[in-house]
């Protein structure tokens, strides 16, 4: 229980709504701010939101000016990302990262911006890689039961049931549970922002979108490079949706996988729905400690602790 954990939300709640990356389709931001607020939950939409600039939601400067502003307000609970897309890398050096620590709040979402969750799990501070406002919010495809667990107060962590997730290979693992977009994560190796596994042991989650078979080998073979495998007791994988290989090809994306990261004598499983997603999108806190178990064809990954305070 080290690392910090934001205060729990609850109806009645201020939601900031920022877009650190990806520019934002504003009627589908809508619907997904007013599914929030069915939710109960009081909503403000950070200045910039609507801006355009090049492919981002406005420039460098506006778009850190909203995160600034929702982390530094005392009434926002949590801050729930717009979209992914891309450009959130562009805010990491200038983030002030004591502010970060000094008011921890919830933070939610995915894509790119598992490059905001790299600084944040630095920090030690526990961050959600979950549903956005103008994707699953505004289509109502996220998974309401882990984002209870993962988000109010007294509820049951996170568990996956019979059939969700498939074994790639068997063991049984223990760690604290970081992660997020693999070719998020392979585009930070080599920066200051790199993804580190706790040395006392890590469940890395990983997944991504569209991406051919031979580029998942390549950022997971860069990852391995960079060191980001150390310490690493198990690993779990998204949906992996549109990773397929054609179906003429005489190999599997879990035979990609597979030799990936053979060699690594930890359980693998595949298709926990997080992040770009064919089921409705899981909450998942990122810094809490979880377990996967595989055995067989079966495969189990719990979430340990409360996430929230």
């Amino acid at each position: 229980m080290s690392w910090t954990r934001p205060r729990a939300l609850k109806p009645g709640d201020l939601l900031g709504i920022c877009a650190p990356a990806g520019t934002v389709d504003m009627p589908r931001l809508q619907r997904g701010v007013a599914r929030l607020e069915q939710m109960g939950f009081r909503v403000r939409v950070a200045e910039a939101v609507g801006e355009r600039h090049l492919f981002t939601a406005g420039t460098v400067e506006r778009r850190l000016q909203d995160l600034r502003a929702l982390w530094a307000d005392e009434e926002v609970a949590g801050i729930v990302c717009a979209r992914g897309g891309a450009g959130a890398g562009w805010l990491l050096p200038h983030l002030d990262v004591e502010s970060l620590r000094a008011r921890p709040k919830a933070f939610v979402g995915y894509s790119d911006i598992t490059f905001l969750h790299l600084v944040f799990n630095r920090l030690e501070v526990v961050t959600f890689h979950g549903p956005m406002v103008a994707w699953e919010f505004a289509e109502d495809r996220y998974d309401e039961a882990s984002w209870r667990a993962a988000l109010y107060a007294g509820g049951k962590p996170y568990a996956s049931e019979g059939g969700d997730l498939v074994a790639l290979r068997d063991g049984r693992a223990e760690g604290r549970l970081l992660g997020g977009c693999l070719s998020i994560l392979a585009a930070a190796a080599g920066t200051p922002w790199v993804l580190r596994p706790d040395p006392a042991g890590t469940i890395l989650f990983l997944e991504d979108v569209d991406e051919k078979p031979h580029k998942v080998d390549r950022m997971l073979l860069q990852l391995r490079l960079s060191g980001a495998f150390e310490g690493v007791k198990g690993i779990v994988l998204g949906d992996m949706k549109g990773c397929n290989p054609p179906a003429t090809a005489e190999f599997t994306l879990e035979d990609v996988i597979r030799e990936s990261l053979s060699g690594l004598d930890v359980p693998i499983a595949l298709g926990l729905s997080s992040g770009h997603a064919t089921a409705p999108n899981l909450t998942l806190p990122l810094g809490v400690r979880a377990r996967l178990v595989c055995h067989g064809e079966e495969a189990r990954f719990e979430v340990l602790e409360a996430s929230v305070a």
